[in-house]
């Protein structure tokens, strides 16, 4: 019989099983986590693309110029990002310009939250400590 390399011996020579992570066998509760739970499918399927269009009457949702079926594009109104759902609620109709400009601006926005604040005088910079002996 071979040694099992996850059987230690211990000061009163019991052999105990001891797993890498105690954690991992585990299963892993959706209510635990701290990131909201994304639909596996990201982008919109036939029937839902169809009743998108029904709802917008076949308009852009920004212009509302008719659209080309051939150009629509399909748009999450919270992003699917964002934990936004791809169900037809969530969705909405554009041409590729308004697509683009939406989009452009929820970047933006994005990046706005990501930026830091500028000290806004002398007094809100943080204190560098140097070393000893740097002096």
């Amino acid at each position: 019989m071979k040694p099992n390399p996850k059987l230690l011996r211990t000061a009163d020579t019991s052999i105990s099983i001891m797993p890498k992570n105690p954690f991992a066998s585990l299963p892993q509760s959706p209510w635990l986590s701290t990131q909201p739970k994304r639909d596996k499918r990201r982008s919109f399927g036939s029937s839902q693309k169809k009743e998108i269009l029904y709802q917008q009457d076949n308009k852009c949702a920004g212009c509302h110029e008719k659209l080309d079926p051939r150009a629509t594009h399909f748009h999450h109104k919270k992003p699917w990002s964002s934990g936004g759902r791809t169900i037809t609620q969530n969705g909405r109709a554009l041409c590729p310009k308004c697509h683009e400009i939406i989009s452009h601006k929820e970047r933006l926005k994005k990046v706005d939250k990501k930026r830091t604040k500028k000290p806004s005088s002398v007094f809100d910079v943080p204190k560098i400590r140097l070393p000893k002996g740097y002096y």
